[in-house]
């Protein structure tokens, strides 16, 4: 009878030492990375201290949804509908369909800094001109990036014939807005002119100026690409958006508050803009070098910001 009683009272003090640490215990949940980011976020978690314990940092693929209620870390967070999705005051509103930016790639015009700006008149002419307008043809992102400016009718504004695109891209090396064989150049090609002697501009994401190991690159300077006169807006090409997507249910995403404020603070912005060498979406974050601070007053006042499918 009494080893009976030890045992009652060992089960209610082990009930009760559960029940308390359920009580006190802060609440956990799962951020699921997209898989080529994880690495780079596992880095950010280890400098960083996060409001709520995780429950498990896990890689996902974007096209499968996640079993439970976490938080989705992706630059994929919907299927883009037609050649362009388009954001209009997303750097006011820095959020879209519940889902909260946190950091971006943006394109930029890039150029040294005693050259002169790149002019509308050079981009849409390609009867050709001064100085060499450089893209490395063989990376079809550029390309995408180019035909998606060529083909805006307005700012934020595409055609939704898919012909109108392909043409513009099968006439794209056409005439002489390029420098010759650009066709063929990779980025290292481009790099080599850019940093030459002649003036030259190349439009390019962020993120690629800061993966170029040359030390003198900081004489390169970012602009936004120019507009047609007629237009008093502009529009920025990100190449990638990063996206913090709480899922679950209402009740769920209350428990997930926390986190949503701790990645919209500017300083954990910063952190993972620089981890990704990109610029962190909030006003308030402070970018790298003088090239992702006029990358991120382009941002900051764009009026459409849109991605290439």
């Amino acid at each position: 009878m009494r080893k009976f009683k030890i045992i009652i009272c060992f089960m209610i003090a082990v009930s009760g030492m559960f029940f308390s640490g359920c009580i006190n215990h802060e609440p956990s949940t799962t951020l699921y990375i997209q898989s080529q980011y994880e690495r780079v976020w596992n880095w950010i978690l280890r400098e960083v201290d996060p409001p709520i314990q995780f429950r498990a940092v896990q890689a996902w693929d974007a096209k499968i949804e996640p079993p439970e209620t976490g938080i989705w870390i992706t630059t994929e967070p919907w299927e883009i509908q037609g050649r362009a999705e388009v954001y209009f005051r997303l750097s006011y509103d820095l959020e879209y369909r519940g889902a909260i930016v946190l950091a971006l790639d943006p394109w930029m015009v890039f150029r040294k800094h005693l050259n002169p700006g790149l002019t509308v008149n050079r981009v849409y002419q390609d009867a050709g001109g001064d100085g060499l307008l450089l893209i490395p043809g063989k990376d079809p992102e550029s390309v995408q990036a180019w035909v998606s400016r060529l083909v805006q009718k307005s700012p934020g504004v595409f055609p939704s014939d898919e012909k109108i695109w392909q043409e513009c891209e099968n006439n794209l090396f056409r005439g002489n807005r390029f420098l010759q064989g650009a066709q063929s150049y990779n980025w290292q090609d481009v790099f080599f002119r850019l940093m030459g002697n002649q003036q030259a501009w190349v439009y390019a994401p962020l993120s690629v100026i800061r993966n170029y190991s040359n030390s003198k690159k900081a004489i390169l300077e970012a602009t936004a690409f120019p507009e047609t006169p007629e237009n008093n807006q502009y529009s920025l090409h990100a190449n990638k958006i990063l996206w913090a997507v709480p899922v679950g249910s209402e009740e769920d995403k209350e428990m997930l508050d926390k986190v949503l404020v701790w990645l919209k603070n500017p300083e954990i912005q910063t952190i993972i803009a620089d981890y990704l060498g990109w610029i962190p979406a909030d006003p308030y974050g402070i970018p790298y070098d003088p090239v992702s601070q006029s990358s991120h007053r382009n941002w900051l006042t764009a009026s459409y910001v849109y991605v290439v499918n």
